[in-house]
């Protein structure tokens, strides 16, 4: 029971690293981070429903809300496991994409900060370019646990987070698999 319980923990704190992540691109751009609910070119930001993956994933999936636990789910691009605990915390399968303001010159900033820092950070990420996921583009990998969070252009302004947290997901050959298919589902629903 206690290996769990550190596993969740680090998951947590790469979490945490992850929204700290895109707190620092928020000061990095100086704007606020867009509401995904919005639309950006006439395309609804959320690229991603439940459903979709939740057949990636293979657990079932539902939208959540990251901070208003009153607000409508689907205002966020944020979805976790179907779970009942006590404590109401999410638990792991998760997702969240967020897009924040930013120019090309802010991801690469946003790269040199983890290539100096990630020694320092709880989790001690591997960064890796991702020119894949577009110009500039990064991926952060936890050493110890499941969790990726890769930054990516959207559009001409805007830099996007995608958290994926496959902790209790199940056998770990697939889990880079199963992030990667949600990368390229997001990737082709955005560009």
């Amino acid at each position: 029971m206690r290996p769990t319980i550190v596993r969740r923990q680090s998951s947590l704190r790469l979490l945490t690293s992850g929204f700290l992540a895109a707190l620092l691109l928020l000061a990095l751009t100086g704007g606020a981070i867009a509401g995904l609910s919005q639309t950006t070119a006439g395309r609804t930001a959320c690229p991603l429903t439940a459903l979709e993956l939740s057949a990636i994933v293979g657990k079932t999936l539902q939208r959540v809300n990251l901070s208003d636990t009153d607000g409508n789910p689907a205002a966020q691009c944020s979805f976790s496991v179907v779970a009942r605990t006590p404590s109401g915390r999410f638990v792991s399968p998760q997702v969240f994409l967020t897009v924040s303001p930013g120019s090309a010159a802010d991801l690469r900033d946003l790269y040199l900060y983890y290539l100096k820092s990630r020694s320092k950070l709880a989790t001690r990420p591997r960064v890796s370019s991702r020119p894949d996921l577009g110009q500039g583009a990064f991926t952060l990998t936890a050493a110890a646990t499941p969790v990726t969070t890769a930054f990516f252009p959207v559009e001409k302004n805007g830099i996007g987070t995608l958290l994926v947290d496959l902790v209790d997901a199940g056998a770990g050959k697939h889990q880079q698999a199963t992030t990667e298919k949600i990368f390229a589902l997001v990737q082709s629903r955005l560009h």
